[in-house]
């Protein structure tokens, strides 16, 4: 198990590296030289050359591109993601004051997405090929193929704006949570449905559930006893990796729903052309995503003691 989580931070290293150089690049993929858009983010409109000139220095943005690369990950090292070109705060301060209503809503969106796919997808698998059957996997189908944005505007029509039920925007009480978690978790609940489903008929199919009905066993028993225990191995995994894009920030629903995360915090520094909390951003997220994977393979391990992470894994 130790090597394999060595092994795995190994590769968690190498994408983080592909990452930096990626996020690095989008200073000089935008237009405009890098010199003159920080300066201008930081003194305004009325700009002089002899600003630029000596920002340029004291950025040392007229050092060759590696030399300026290598800095900056030397920064990255000490945990200095740099200061915001906008505000001026501290970039990794301002991520993790973000952070918490990110992980709040994912946390809705991910129970939301459970609470909807488990009984739809059990009841599916147990009445395969029926109506029932069919007209869940015909729900799922649709939600699967409903853009985030789509939802999230039609759900701010009927009961924010129509009904007045929940507000359409902001942050602070449990009514906030319910629109943008609705959004994220029903699109979830579709996948995870459809894999809870045929997980579970796969499950029902195997030679020990036969032996166990022919034991006279229970309905019941077999379903929640042996049957479950088997079936959601896929689910829970498949539900962490959700939850890892859920923690990077659901950039497309925090934008609509003004929810102050690290989603938003991105997408305002892109229109900002914030370019030191992009680049955090990016980085914070890619980070998430990495460690949350990890961690969902151990966990699996765990929860399946057959699983053995050994030199043929």
């Amino acid at each position: 198990m130790w090597k394999y989580i060595a092994k795995r931070l190994a590769m968690v290293s190498v994408v983080i590296a592909g990452v930096t150089l990626i996020a690095f690049s989008a200073m000089y993929l935008a237009p405009g030289d890098p010199a003159e858009v920080i300066a201008l983010a930081r003194y305004g409109e009325d700009l002089s050359a002899s600003q630029v000139e000596t920002l340029r220095e004291a950025e040392r943005l007229d050092a060759p591109v590696h030399v300026q690369y290598l800095i900056w990950v030397g920064h990255l090292l000490r945990l200095d993601l740099g200061k915001s070109l906008v505000t001026s705060e501290d970039v990794l301060a301002e991520i993790l004051q973000k952070l918490p209503a990110t992980a709040e809503l994912a946390i809705a969106s991910l129970l939301v997405s459970l609470l909807i796919a488990l009984p739809a997808g059990i009841i599916s698998a147990l009445r395969k090929n029926t109506l029932l059957d069919r007209g869940c996997m015909f729900v799922s189908l649709v939600g699967v193929s409903i853009p985030n944005f789509w939802l999230g505007l039609l759900l701010i029509w009927l009961f924010a704006l129509t009904l007045h039920m929940f507000p359409s925007f902001g942050y602070g009480s449990l009514k906030h949570f319910v629109l943008p978690a609705l959004t994220l978790g029903t699109s979830l609940a579709a996948v995870t449905a459809r894999l809870t489903r045929a997980s579970l008929l796969e499950v029902l199919g195997q030679e020990y559930i036969v032996a166990a009905r022919a034991r006279g066993l229970d309905e019941h028993t077999i379903l929640f006893r042996h049957a479950l225990k088997n079936a959601l191995l896929p689910v829970i995994t498949f539900a962490g990796m959700q939850f890892g894009y859920l923690l990077g920030g659901a950039v497309i629903v925090e934008t609509i729903f003004s929810w102050p995360g690290i989603g938003k915090l991105l997408v305002d520094s892109i229109f900002a052309r914030d370019f030191s909390m992009i680049q955090g951003c990016v980085l914070f997220i890619a980070v998430l995503f990495s460690l949350s994977s990890l961690a969902v393979d151990i966990l699996y391990a765990v929860l399946d003691p057959r699983i053995r992470y050994d030199r043929r894994d």
